[in-house]
């Protein structure tokens, strides 16, 4: 069965979570009426922000031998423009394929609603690349928690924490992303996301491919020229042990000596010793200063 014809899996994310959070249910309803490409405009809280060149002139060459398939979600805006909620890369395609007119569902959705909508359509894609499905699925905990998307993350580090200072935000967070599948909310704020955080050379490797697992421990590195040297060989095939390895050599024994010296700063931390160990010590701080010196 070909890619085409597969049925596809992801779509029942949004019956799924139909319900939770009104205004998703739109997606599976039918298309009212066309509108001219020209009176659309992209949307505000599209998790995609990377549109392959290549991709797009494949689908363009689709709508230009079948039209739009899928209408495209929107919300009215002023002076006859309409903002897409969902279908931002079929818009440019049908662009690009010198459509005039594109198939359209109309609906007026706040910001809440919009934003959901967003992301479970983008949800439903197989082709994201990690950081636009994390966007995503950060987009659809920020619905769920009714908080900005930027305050998500610490939001939900707090439920994790303290999970009974808001069981009813915590019992959304765990339907909502047993919706969605592949992974619990707390696995998400603990491994995943984090690599929103990531620079933005990091992020430009994982959208073309670079598993994030490996990405994570590239963005560790904050000197640039050390950082593209670790990536190129994440890039060439490196494993994660071999990257942490690369690592270690740099990072551990600065990590250690801080850590010494920390230790030694705190007035008792010989006093404390006993005369033996403390004689132990004291002999290796005077070759450590012996090699310092260059002795």
């Amino acid at each position: 069965m070909s890619a085409k014809s597969r049925p596809a899996v992801r779509p029942v994310v949004g019956s799924r979570l139909s319900g939770l959070v009104s205004g998703v249910e739109t997606l599976s309803q039918p298309a009212s009426t066309t509108l001219p490409v020209s009176a659309l405009q992209a949307g505000t809280f599209q998790p995609r922000v990377h549109f392959a060149p290549e991709a797009l002139e494949d689908l363009a060459r689709s709508i230009r031998e079948q039209g739009v398939l899928q209408p495209l979600l929107v919300r009215p805006l002023t002076g006859g423009r309409y903002e897409i909620v969902a279908g931002e890369r079929r818009w440019r395609a049908a662009g690009q394929a010198g459509l005039s007119e594109v198939p359209v569902l109309i609906r007026d959705l706040d910001d809440s609603q919009a934003r959901l909508a967003a992301a479970v359509e983008n949800l439903q894609r197989e082709n994201l690349n990690v950081i636009e499905e994390v966007r995503a699925r950060l987009q659809v905990a920020a619905a769920a928690l009714n908080v900005p998307e930027a305050e998500a993350v610490a939001r939900m580090f707090a439920l994790d924490r303290a999970p009974e200072a808001d069981p009813e935000a915590v019992a959304r967070l765990d339907t909502t992303f047993g919706a969605l599948g592949r992974e619990s909310w707390r696995s998400f704020i603990r491994n995943r996301a984090a690599v929103l955080n990531l620079p933005e050379d990091v992020q430009a490797a994982v959208r073309t491919g670079l598993d994030y697992r490996k990405a994570l421990i590239v963005g560790r590195v904050p000197d640039a020229a050390a950082r593209a040297e670790l990536l190129t060989a994440a890039l060439a095939g490196a494993t994660v042990h071999d990257l942490r390895a690369q690592l270690a050599p740099a990072s551990a024994p600065a990590e250690g000596w801080q850590a010494v010296a920390r230790r030694l700063s705190h007035k008792r931390a010989l006093d404390n010793l006993d005369p033996a160990r403390r004689k132990k010590v004291e002999r290796l701080l005077g070759q450590v200063q012996a090699l310092l010196d260059g002795e």
